[in-house]
């Protein structure tokens, strides 16, 4: 203390010494080695060989009844096969899933001049070239991403107050305090998996539905730059130029969204911040240090010992963007067939549901299966762009003889999930239509909107084609379903309500429609019992901000830390349909979910009010 107080030089000029950072974003202060000095100071561990912790979990002002309770607490995490984490190491910000919606938020998180528009100024603006961002600045913009973080996340001076109001994360405090955890380890992996086993050349979204969180305009510049521009994909049916959608009229190929999203993760230097792993359970508990303030205690599976513990992961804050975990339950017939087979050999392998085709697919194409003995038949149900999809790809495939797909409608020509009008100038009255409903009411509009079954007109007249040329053995039959299914001789026979003869199968394929639910959500059953929410069509009711609503009969009585918890909760994706309209699964709903989410976590995380949605 003397030395201190004779010294004009700061405290970080001294060394050994007691150097406390504070950190901007409201996570503790840490505590650096003093050495002998610090020994001296700083009370025992528990660990009576240690003189100092060296995983700092004694906290210097820990008495020792504090300690031997923390290490009472980390013996019960082991002894439950979970790992408990360094109570230091407190993320600011956990996001789990690693899809488009996830990748939009963190690019708006750091991005100095990003897009966030609410989804009715943005479509407004695009009506009006005067009001976009100038030609030059997009194109600049392309450029600095293959230059590097250090290029992209520049700012000049005076661009340092953001027009938002609210300052982006810099990219040490993502590395820092940020962590997302996909099952697959990597940014768009699931997605990329998904469209190379279909087969998919196509998106099924306009080349302005992106991540890119700077401009609309990017993909397409970024392909006429790099002379990839007959990759923007003219639709040839796509004619209508009316007041509802005036375009625009091009795709991208998918390899060229791959590339331009790759592009992306290297330009913002977040490549490394993805970790393996599957979330088990979110479950928010009061903060020992601040009363009011909620921590995050996620129990993760890294997946990275022989024994697969868990481990827990702390965070102040959670955005949920995981896709969504589609259950079609079993067919009629799937039960009586299981019901006649009790006790006999049941072909469940023979009889795919929609999580399991891909997979299948995928080891379709392994080494080890290549001279695999082929389908003779495949019956495919289903009446949407999937099963269209599946048809196509099992009818040009060598390891399949012959294919039929049926459905119980006829098929719908439509080029997008939803309709045009969605995405024309009159969207912004539209999403006013829509919340203005109550949300039962919503529920229901988003199930008429999405129309599910449609299919885009160039993928149904490739299927006709391919239905005319015999050697390519694929029969499409609609306004059908089917009636029994027996097993026999190694085939599923297979008899129709049309009243047509029973033919046999190899395989069955379900690629019908399915419904998402918070339900099927197992990370979310912990979490529901300590902040109870309400739910419509399986779907949770959300705030406007997208955080996790209170139902009101709980308002007045839960304690303030739980009140935060809720306010630092976000959905993004499918289950937030309630609040995003009938895209919210779609590109667009992440563009349009991305806004709103990083808005207010760049203002929590800078102590500012939420902004006004």
């Amino acid at each position: 203390e003397k030395r201190k107080e004779s010294s004009p030089r700061s405290t970080s000029s001294l060394s050994p010494t007691l150097r406390v950072s504070n950190y901007t974003r409201g996570s503790y202060p840490i505590y650096f080695n003093m050495g002998k000095l610090g020994a001296s100071r700083r009370p025992k561990c528990i660990d009576g060989s240690a003189p100092i912790c060296p995983s700092d979990c004694c906290d210097i002002t820990d008495s020792a009844d504090v300690v031997i309770e923390k290490k009472a607490a980390q013996d019960k995490l082991e002894s439950e096969g979970i790992e408990g984490r360094d109570e230091s190491d407190i993320k600011e910000l956990l996001v789990i899933g690693a899809g488009p919606h996830a990748l939009s938020l963190i690019l708006r998180l750091l991005e100095p001049k990003a897009d966030l528009l609410s989804d009715k100024d943005r479509h407004i603006q695009g009506e009006f070239r005067s009001r976009m961002r100038p030609v030059s600045d997009v194109y600049r913009h392309v450029k600095k991403l293959s230059k590097g973080p250090s290029h992209t996340l520049k700012r000049k001076k005076k661009d340092m107050k953001c027009s938002a109001d609210v300052e982006p994360l810099t990219l040490e405090e993502v590395h820092k305090s940020v962590l997302v955890v996909d099952k697959n380890g990597s940014w768009l992996s699931g997605w990329k998996q998904n469209f190379e086993a279909l087969r998919i050349k196509n998106l099924r979204s306009l080349m302005n539905a992106h991540a890119d969180p700077y401009d609309h305009r990017s993909l397409e510049f970024y392909a006429e730059m790099i002379g990839r521009g007959e990759e923007l994909v003219t639709l040839p049916s796509l004619c209508q130029r009316d007041k509802s959608f005036r375009g625009p009229y091009q795709v991208p190929s998918t390899a060229l969204f791959h590339d331009f999203h790759d592009l992306l993760v290297k330009g913002y230097g977040i490549d490394d911040i993805v970790q393996k792993g599957t979330v088990e359970s979110i479950d928010p508990v009061q903060d020992d240090q601040q009363s009011d303030e909620p921590i995050f205690e996620v129990k993760v599976n890294f997946g990275l010992e022989s024994n697969d513990r868990s481990t827990i992961v702390k965070t102040r804050r959670v955005v949920c963007a995981m896709g969504p975990m589609f259950h079609t339950g079993e067919a009629f017939w799937e039960a009586t067939l299981r019901k006649e087979l009790a006790g006999k050999h049941y072909p469940s392998d023979r009889i795919l549901h929609p999580s399991e085709i891909v997979p299948y697919l995928k080891s379709r194409d392994e080494p080890q299966h290549h001279d695999a003995e082929p389908l003779r038949r495949l019956l495919i149900v289903g009446g949407g762009i999937t099963s269209a999809q599946l048809a196509l790809l099992a009818a040009k495939s060598p390891w399949c003889r012959g294919v039929k797909l049926i459905q119980r409608s006829k098929g719908i020509p439509r080029h997008f999930d939803v309709e045009n009008k969605w995405m024309g100038p009159n969207r912004g009255q539209l999403l006013d239509e829509f919340w203005s409903l109550d949300m039962p009411e919503r529920a229901g509009l988003l199930k008429s909107a999405r129309l599910g079954g449609s299919i885009p007109p160039e993928t149904l007249e490739e299927l006709l084609r391919c239905q005319s040329q015999q050697h390519m053995n694929l029969e499409v039959q609609e306004e059908v379903q089917i009636s029994d299914v027996c097993w026999n001789d190694d085939q599923f026979h297979v008899t129709l309500d049309d009243g047509s003869d029973v033919e046999g199968y190899d395989m069955i394929w379900l690629a019908t429609g399915s419904e998402n639910s918070l339900d099927f959500y197992s990370a979310f059953s912990r979490l529901r019992e300590i902040l109870p929410v309400d739910v419509v069509s399986g779907l949770p009711v959300l705030n406007q901000n997208l955080s996790w609503h209170c139902p009101p009969d709980r308002e007045a009585v839960e304690p303030k830390w739980k009140d935060k918890a809720r306010e630092r909760l976000w959905c993004m994706g499918s289950l937030a349909g309630l609040e995003l309209g009938p895209d919210a699964l779609n590109l667009i709903g992440a563009r349009h979910g991305a806004v709103r989410v990083a808005k207010n976590i760049r203002c929590d995380m800078a102590n500012k009010p939420s902004p006004i949605i």
